[in-house]
């Protein structure tokens, strides 16, 4: 099934367009979006962007189911809906009407997504995503919060759980420490972790002792040590988290009544980091002024010492959304770099390359969790041949076809970094597209 679903709106050339468009920008995804696509194809491209009746949700459509039917064939009992906002600066670009500020006089757009991730950290594909300006042309509606993009986000997620046979668990962080958000209803298979940091009133439901959040981690039960994986300044860690939990119910701000308002059915996860090294070397990199605490209320069950560590273990798989937003930036695509006259039409770009960052994403972290299944899963014939024949060397998984890729732009793979992240990958998936165009064309040989 595409990617891309835009017919009922549009005539079917423009969905073959897109499709199109999908993979040159997957193939070519260092270079801009006009050397990409090329001058005639390009304008064709962004006449679908700018047309009036494409929004984001006819752009991700197809992906979106696409995600839904990923997930239901995806391992384990739960899937990670993980949510987080980023913006994008273009500031450059004056002549860009409807953007809004960032901050202070950084212009340019916010968006929000809903990542879906399976237990393994594989990223699946969105779910849901968001725009909105700051005094632009894509302003909030009068009264509405920012902070509302969280309701939205849990919206998203309610809606498509219905259709999906695993449980989902809606992850965020610090800023969604928000109590309406808490009190949101939620589908019967939609579970609940957020990173809450206020100092509210807390009610233990054991001793009935109520607290403020920083006092309570003497008045819950000490669950031993675990370690988890995070991302911290552009490198994965391993953590080791002092794990405390019980059930909770939390307060609600000093106007509403506690006895009606309180939450029902929540539980607290106290992980404080005690130690912190480099995965493969086992090199100490622990600095008391970065140790994180993370106070995680959950809906999920804190029962047995293994339940405890799931909740930290799934609210760790939120570090997928941020890498997905540095791939679409700085790890790849470079999409603030994108130069289009009105803000309708690059948001319509930024969800079409959204899609282009989930696969170049996931296919980072399909080496890493199944490098041994086959190349062709990933890479079509003439490319594995070609790789062959550059290589000197039998290809036969896909870590020997993203070995011998990499190792024309230079990598070299190591006991610390024994497959390339997303950017060097990205180069490399360049380079092999104009090693391709060279070799069909020298040797005739054909390929799909």
């Amino acid at each position: 099934m595409s990617e891309f679903i835009t017919q009922g709106i549009f005539r079917p050339q423009v969905q073959k367009s897109l499709e199109k468009a999908y993979r040159l920008a997957v193939s070519k995804p260092n270079l801009s979006f006009s050397q990409c696509m090329g001058n005639s194809f390009r304008q064709t491209v962004a006449n679908s962007f700018s047309h009036p009746k494409m929004n984001k949700d006819v752009m991700l459509s197809g992906h979106i189911q696409n995600t839904k039917e990923r997930a239901k064939t995806s391992e384990g009992d739960y899937v990670i809906a993980a949510q987080d906002t980023t913006c994008y600066n273009y500031s450059g670009h004056q002549k860009m009407s409807g953007l809004g500020v960032i901050q202070g006089r950084v212009r340019g757009v916010m968006q929000h997504n809903v990542l879906l991730v399976n237990e393994s950290g594989l990223p699946l594909g969105l779910l849901g995503q968001q725009y909105w300006t700051r005094k632009g042309g894509l302003n909030l509606p009068k009264g509405e919060k920012e902070s509302s993009k969280w309701l939205k986000g849990l919206d998203a997620i309610n809606q498509q759980a219905s259709q999906l046979n695993k449980r989902l668990v809606a992850v965020e962080d610090r800023e969604g420490d928000v109590f309406e958000f808490f009190k949101a209803p939620r589908e019967k298979n939609v579970e609940l972790i957020v990173r809450v940091y206020q100092p509210r009133n807390l009610e233990v439901v054991t001793s009935q002792v109520v607290c403020k959040l920083p006092e309570i981690s003497p008045h819950l039960r000490d669950y031993g040590t675990e370690r988890v994986r995070i991302y911290r300044h552009n490198r994965e860690v391993e953590v080791t988290l002092r794990l405390r939990a019980g059930a909770v119910n939390v307060y609600p701000d000093k106007n509403l009544s506690p006895k009606k308002h309180k939450t029902q059915g929540l539980s607290l996860v106290i992980a404080q980091e005690i130690s912190c090294v480099e995965p493969r070397t086992q090199e100490d990199l622990f600095c008391s002024e970065e140790a994180a605490t993370w106070h995680l209320l959950t809906s999920l069950p804190i029962e047995t010492r293994e339940q405890v560590i799931r909740v930290t273990q799934f609210y760790a798989l939120r570090w997928q959304v941020e890498r997905f937003h540095y791939t679409l930036k700085s790890g790849a695509l470079q999409v603030e770099n994108l130069q289009f006259d009105d803000i309708h039409t690059l948001v319509n770009a930024l969800s079409f390359y959204s899609v282009v960052g989930w696969q170049l994403f996931a296919l980072t972290y399909a080496i890493r969790e199944n490098s041994e299944q086959s190349a062709r899963a990933v890479f079509d014939e003439s490319e594995v041949m070609l790789l062959q024949n550059v290589s000197s060397k039998k290809i036969v998984s896909i870590a020997d076809a993203v070995l011998a890729l990499t190792k024309l732009i230079g990598f070299a793979p190591s006991k610390k970094q024994p497959f390339p992240g997303v950017k060097v990958l990205a180069t490399a998936i360049d380079r092999l597209f104009f090693m391709k165009l060279g070799f069909l064309g020298s040797s005739g040989f054909g390929g799909s």
